[in-house]
């Protein structure tokens, strides 16, 4: 089997387009369902600046090209700009590699965030439960996280705890300078709300407002931080009075549209808003940007301003990636090893009754044959049986293509399963 995979991120493909293939938490199962009708299998891992799909295949041309057509058909809308254009693919070990970097979270917009790890996780324990994913395919999800864990204990990449909401804030803080005093609405209270929540501390504000569209998750997160809450619907007349807004739902559809901005910034004249939005399908209408007064900060703009640390992203890399090419090795080694382990075992078998019948053979010829001789005889045969399985037993463990089956033509152990099965 080979390692197959296709993908959109943030890099490549506007946010337009990478909004319309994001698979909800909530829907990825039916998506895992749908995909083993359609491909065979396979993770889906979609967060907020990727939609990436890991697979095994027998035929890797085929296989690449049904994970594609299903890319296509997540897409939202159809008859807006085809998206085949920014998907991306992978095959063999380019796949383990490309996935151990971004478990690593080099590839991430906030370089070496942790949350990659919990996201990298959850996909695989989804495609397990929803019984898409292939034991190989497992195996390397498991080594990547692994990997993920030691690139953060043992380079620098540990001590960046900065994620995609604390890189927003900081550009908020940027913006506007000091946000203590300033009045921040925040949208949102999952994970990515509570950590967004803590940046905001951080940074020095301290007049959050909460609003979720689950108002006991809001509740308790407003009580958390000793904040107030807002209800959902009234959200459009709390912005009249706030200096910025914070979104960061999962929800499909956009929940801020311009409108809505609109009417804020006329009940508020010659206030500015700032407004960061960090959902992934976005949660403010992009036209919100011409609205006068407003200064809106998305994925996209956060990505830039990665872009403008690529210097630290080169050395970041570099350092991990001597403990990223190992990881690989031993997963590939892992791999080949449990791959090749039951031709050795039936080797080993066939050459071990061999030998028996050679040396009770030779045993029963031979008169007068003490213990002490006939122990010397064992040895010495077995010795040279381990002798002779030594290069074949590494060629089955290199990484040589049809190793295993040439092995099983050689020794004829085929044509000896087949005939206990007659």
């Amino acid at each position: 089997m080979n390692f197959i995979f296709a993908g959109l991120n943030i890099e490549h493909a506007p946010m337009e387009v990478l909004e319309r293939v994001t698979v909800p938490n909530q829907d990825l199962e039916m998506h895992l369902q749908r995909l083993a009708t359609h491909a065979g299998g396979g993770v889906i891992l979609s967060t907020c600046n990727r939609m990436e799909i890991y697979s095994v295949t027998e035929d890797v041309s085929i296989g690449i090209n049904r994970l594609k057509e299903y890319i296509e058909t997540t897409s939202k809308n159809s008859r807006a700009t085809k998206i085949d254009q920014y998907i991306y693919t992978l095959s063999g070990d380019t796949v383990a590699e490309h996935l151990f970097r971004v478990t690593a979270g080099l590839d991430s917009i906030a370089l070496g965030e942790s949350e990659i790890i919990g996201q990298v996780t959850k996909a695989l324990q989804a495609a397990g439960e929803a019984g898409t994913i292939d034991p190989s395919l497992s195996r390397m999800f498991h080594a990547a996280l692994r990997t993920s864990r030691r690139i953060r204990k043992e380079t620098g990449l540990g001590r960046n705890r900065i994620s995609i909401s604390s890189l927003g804030v900081k550009e908020l803080q940027d913006i506007v300078g000091d946000l203590r005093g300033l009045k921040v609405l925040l949208v949102g209270a999952g994970k990515t709300g509570r950590l967004t929540a803590n940046a905001l501390r951080r940074y020095g504000a301290d007049e959050i407002v909460v609003s979720s569209r689950s108002f006991e998750r809001g509740r308790v997160l407003a009580e958390d931080l000793g904040s107030s809450q807002v209800p959902f619907e009234k959200v459009p007349e709390a912005l009249v009075d706030c200096d910025m807004l914070i979104t960061c739902t999962s929800s499909s559809d956009p929940i801020v549209s311009a409108e809505t901005i609109r009417f804020a910034m006329d009940m508020r004249p010659e206030r500015p808003l700032n407004i960061l939005d960090v959902g992934m399908p976005r949660d403010v209408d992009p036209n919100v940007a011409e609205v006068r007064g407003v200064m809106l900060i998305s994925l996209s703009e956060l990505q830039l301003k990665s872009r403008e640390n690529w210097g630290l992203r080169e050395s970041a890399a570099s350092e991990a990636a001597e403990l990223i090419d190992d990881g690989v090795s031993r997963f590939k080694e892992r791999l080949i090893g449990i791959d090749s382990e039951p031709v050795i075992r039936s080797l080993g078998a066939r050459i071990e009754r061999m030998r028996q019948q050679e040396v009770e053979q030779t045993l029963n010829r031979i008169d007068g044959l003490t213990d002490r001789q006939a122990q010397l005889v064992e040895k010495m045969t077995r010795s040279l049986v381990r002798r002779i399985l030594a290069d074949p037993i590494s060629f089955l463990r290199s990484e040589e293509a049809q190793a295993a089956e040439s092995v099983q033509k050689v020794f004829a152990l085929l044509e000896q399963d087949e005939d206990k099965t007659d």
